[in-house]
């Protein structure tokens, strides 16, 4: 059981490792086929931009974990602790309505593109499994959020000083 919460606690960051893996090979073999057979892998592009699509969405959801993504705290700094913690639960309020409006906005997205069955050019694969990334990201964003809401608010229940909060309690 303990595997299995880990797996799904690290969940983004082992399945970015695969895909970033698959994306190193295939651009090595279109690599060498173009300068070494002299010919050119028609799927290897396509192939690339998808992973990078599915690496970026489910890396943020990562990032949204760790606390990697980039903020500006001059201003919450100057705060005390209590409100910087507020500010911080204001903060993932507004990052999971912005998830949630364009997770919804997505399925509208995939939805369309399920009914006109559009396919990739090269690779022949319905077009809503690139664009999947998308909502998939955005609910894993919304969870990884919620998560550190959670942590927060166990924080301050418990009346620590702590000025920094781990979403990967």
């Amino acid at each position: 059981m303990k595997k299995v919460a880990h797996f799904l606690n690290y969940f983004e960051e082992y399945t970015c490792t695969v895909l970033l893996a698959i994306m190193v090979i295939v651009v090595f073999i279109q690599v060498v086929f173009r300068f070494v057979v002299k010919a050119s892998l028609p799927w290897s592009e396509e192939t690339a931009r998808y992973l990078l699509v599915w690496i970026t969405f489910l890396g943020a959801s990562a990032g949204v974990k760790t606390g990697a993504h980039v903020g500006v705290e001059a201003v919450t700094l100057l705060l005390p602790v209590k409100l910087q913690k507020l500010v911080n639960l204001i903060n993932i309020a507004v990052c999971v309505f912005f998830c949630v409006a364009v997770c919804i906005f997505s399925f509208n997205i995939i939805s369309t593109q399920m009914e006109m069955t559009q396919v990739s050019p090269a690779m022949q694969i319905p077009m809503w499994i690139p664009y999947a990334a998308i909502p998939v990201g955005m609910v894993l964003m919304t969870i990884r959020f919620i998560q550190g809401s959670l942590a927060v608010l166990r924080d301050l229940k418990a009346g620590g000083g702590d000025r920094g909060v781990s979403v990967s309690h």
